[in-house]
């Protein structure tokens, strides 16, 4: 009966690690796609060339730290082999218990340092297919937080070159609302590049870069949750990348239409206009920097893989 159970148990491993190879696989035919798609362009001296000074700083990071994850590995996965043999000898099972839960064991260990050993292959396969999809949807290329920020100045100069001086010699209270408008414009589209610059260094530095030290944790039920935490921060920040493409891609549309609107009326005889155009550009903001966190978390935010209670149940 136990011989049986242990085998139905392995069988289900078995295809599970099956299941996850296949997904990789595909998130790597993704990444291969959006690498074809998204790679013209050089990026701009100013907060795309920080941007791509990170991006290559974490590829540099993820080659010297997944050695250094796999020692961690070894030596923690040397660590858990002997507790569980310490309490399979305590429990006194069969032979073929024993056998049985040490296969399904190093089984799981295996495919584990697996992952961290291609570590280099399917993280950043897993952002780069989030960002495929986003812009196969709104049907432009990488977002670019510089190109936000010009749109951002253009209808901010196209408010500036509304206040005439004929305006501010009749009404002074209209030109200071109207440079007050322009100000708050402007800060606006320069808070959404900001958002921007800082979920893709953050996608860089701690999934891209950083997070495969994390990886090394995985093979003790002790620390495999740190390692549980890299991988679903790593869907995290791909859902988010995701939404911000589409909601920038729709947003950037709207602004030109803001642009039209200020270049094709006289908004000091009538400032309902302006006023509108300042408070879409903030709304704007405030849904760039909500939005995408609070529904990636509500999709990722909880989810486990149960690396420590497999660990845990295979002693």
């Amino acid at each position: 009966m136990i011989e049986q159970r242990h085998r139905r148990v392995a069988s289900g491993l078995v295809l599970g690690l099956g299941v996850g190879a296949g997904a990789c696989l595909a998130i790597v035919l993704t990444a291969r796609v959006a690498g074809a798609q998204g790679s013209g362009g050089a990026a701009g001296p100013y907060l795309d060339g920080i941007r791509e000074a990170y991006r290559l700083a974490a590829g540099g990071w993820r080659a010297r730290l997944i050695p250094i994850a796999q020692r961690t590995f070894m030596l923690l996965a040397a660590l858990e082999f002997c507790v569980s043999g310490l309490v399979w000898m305590l429990k006194r099972d069969s032979l073929d218990d024993l056998a049985a839960k040490f296969l399904l064991k190093f089984t799981l260990i295996s495919f584990l340092l697996t992952l961290i050993t291609s570590a280099d292959v399917w993280f950043p396969a897993i952002l780069n297919g989030f960002a495929s999809a986003g812009e196969q949807v709104i049907g432009r290329g990488t977002m670019s937080p510089d190109a936000i920020i010009a749109v951002g100045g253009s209808l901010a100069y196209g408010i500036l070159r509304s206040i005439s001086l004929t305006v501010l010699a009749h009404d002074v209270l209209m030109g200071v609302f109207g440079l007050l408008c322009a100000v708050s414009v402007a800060g606006a589209y320069i808070a959404i590049a900001v958002q921007v610059l800082m979920v893709m260094i953050e996608s860089y530095v701690v999934v891209l870069g950083g997070g495969v030290l994390f990886l090394g944790f995985a093979a003790s039920r002790w620390t495999a949750a740190m390692a549980e935490r890299v991988i679903t921060y790593a869907l995290f920040l791909g859902a988010r990348i995701f939404l911000l493409y589409l909601l920038v891609g729709v947003g950037m549309d709207v602004t030109q239409t803001f642009i039209q609107v200020i270049a094709g009326s006289d908004v000091f005889a009538e400032p309902s206009p302006l006023l509108q155009v300042t408070g879409g550009a903030i709304a704007f903001a405030f849904l760039v920097s909500r939005v995408p966190y609070d529904v990636a978390w509500k999709l990722t935010g909880h989810q486990s893989l149960g690396l420590a209670q497999a660990l845990r149940s295979l002693s």
